[in-house]
């Protein structure tokens, strides 16, 4: 199983909250606390790992998100699409 396949399994296990004024969601890991090991922002998010398991995902933006999801996507597209 590939890093992708890990993170998609363990945010199906996440709590998730959504900020009703800004819009902001939030995965948050149910049994998980203590300080991140690695934190890792990008354009309009924020990853924290614990070891290799993922604390808490924080989409600001969800642009931003799309944007990085979107690269694998298309390096698997045909040119000119």
């Amino acid at each position: 199983m590939d890093l992708s396949q890990q993170l998609t399994v363990q945010l199906k296990e996440m709590e998730r909250l959504v900020d009703a004024e800004t819009g902001a969601i939030l995965f948050r890991h149910p049994t998980l606390r203590g300080i991140p090991d690695l934190v890792v922002e990008g354009d309009g998010y924020t990853l924290e790992f614990i070891g290799p398991t993922l604390l808490c995902l924080d989409i600001q933006d969800p642009s931003g998100m799309a944007r990085l999801l979107a690269e694998p996507v298309k390096a698997q597209l045909p040119i000119g699409v």
